[in-house]
């Protein structure tokens, strides 16, 4: 019985945002003027490689931990752009411009 009452908090913060209900499906807009090299969307793992995605593109992809995720974008000359935590199961558009990220609902 003890470990039943163990896990009911974990099952409950499964079926909230982020969890099983999400499952992270994002899309990454390029609307700068860079091509973009990088793109981190709540884990260490680079989404984009071994890929660039060229200015006026986009494409999706799945987010690790949706709920909070912290977004980091590195272009093709080294600059970065970061925001974050960004509940992505609930702005799951992420539009990189000239002035950084934006995260919006679809």
């Amino acid at each position: 019985m003890t470990r039943v009452l163990l896990l009911l908090p974990l099952l409950a913060a499964c079926a909230g945002p982020g969890g099983a209900g999400c499952p992270g499906d994002i899309t990454l807009v390029n609307q700068g003027q860079r091509p973009i090299e990088q793109f981190y969307a709540g884990g260490p793992q680079d989404l984009l490689d071994p890929d660039l995605l060229p200015p006026g593109q986009s494409r999706p992809f799945r987010a690790t931990n949706p709920a909070a995720a912290r977004l980091r974008v590195v272009f093709d000359d080294g600059r970065a752009a970061e925001l974050g935590p960004v509940n992505l199961c609930e702005l799951p558009r992420i539009t990189v411009t000239a002035r950084g990220i934006v995260a919006t609902a679809r």
